[in-house]
């Protein structure tokens, strides 16, 4: 079995029974893809979609954002991790989206043939490699399975947030719950994608909360229980999103996101 299933397949069995994560956190993830991909994704009629990545599918629900990008039975997934897939699947049978198709595959060789889908959305999955190498071979993967106007968006752990080296340092202690690898500024993705002749139309970072201590902050307050601290710590969520607005997003924000197009031949 290749290292990188290998060690998807260990974190699906340590979360094999869910992964909490505070509540007000999970629908802040799940809002802000989702505006991002409602955003920049055309409003087509019945898209037939990609979605890499279903760690949130498989062990924290709430946090999944896919169901809700389009039609199930139009909505594809995909997944280095079979066991992840097929924790995903149930979950998704339980929730009523049994539609949905659930591949396990390898995003740097997709098991997809050429122009299959309408809006491909990778986030946060190419940034769990050894070597920037997979994820320039990835993102090509992307662009390949990508039709002829489709959309793109990529989402990467983003290198200039102002706590990377703290973040850096929690992984090299070996405190991450899974492996979190290489990343690419969003001037290398832009740069990365360009070269796959694909137009980059818009770029940006999300999620602003500060990086490891938002968790932490939520189960203090949990703790303590301070008045309306729920609906203190929502409002100040955000005030976080809004962050992205701002000139100094890509030193505040936790990801990097691109949206490219790939143009039709000859145009």
């Amino acid at each position: 079995m290749d290292k990188d299933v290998r060690k998807w397949e260990f974190t699906s069995r340590k979360y094999s029974g869910g992964k909490y994560m505070d509540p007000l956190l999970d629908e802040q993830f799940r809002r802000v893809h989702l505006d991002l991909i409602r955003r920049w994704a055309p409003q087509l009629e019945q898209p037939r979609v990609l979605k890499t990545d279903v760690f949130a599918e498989a062990t924290c629900p709430p946090r999944a954002f896919s169901w809700d990008i389009g039609s199930a039975d139009r909505l594809v997934s995909v997944d280095i991790s079979p066991s992840l897939v097929m924790q995903a699947r149930d979950n998704a049978r339980a929730l009523g989206y049994g539609n949905t198709v659930y591949t396990a595959g390898d995003a740097r060789a997709l098991p997809f043939a050429d122009g299959s889908f309408d809006i491909v959305v990778s986030d946060s999955t190419l940034d769990h490699f050894h070597d920037k190498g997979d994820i320039h071979l990835g993102l090509g993967e992307l662009a390949r399975v990508l039709r002829p106007g489709g959309v793109l968006i990529v989402t990467l752990d983003n290198p200039w947030n102002l706590s990377e080296p703290l973040f850096r340092l929690w992984i090299a202690l070996h405190m991450s719950p899974f492996f979190i690898g290489k990343t690419l500024s969003a001037r290398s993705l832009h740069r990365a994608l360009t070269e796959l002749d694909l137009d980059v139309t818009d770029a940006t970072a999300i999620l602003h909360n500060p990086r490891l201590f938002a968790k932490a902050g939520m189960r203090l307050l949990r703790m303590l229980k301070p008045p309306r601290y729920e609906r203190v710590a929502a409002r100040l969520l955000g005030m976080g999103d809004a962050m992205e607005r701002a000139g100094t997003r890509y030193l505040t924000g936790q990801f990097v996101a691109v949206r490219a197009v790939k143009p039709h031949p000859g145009s």
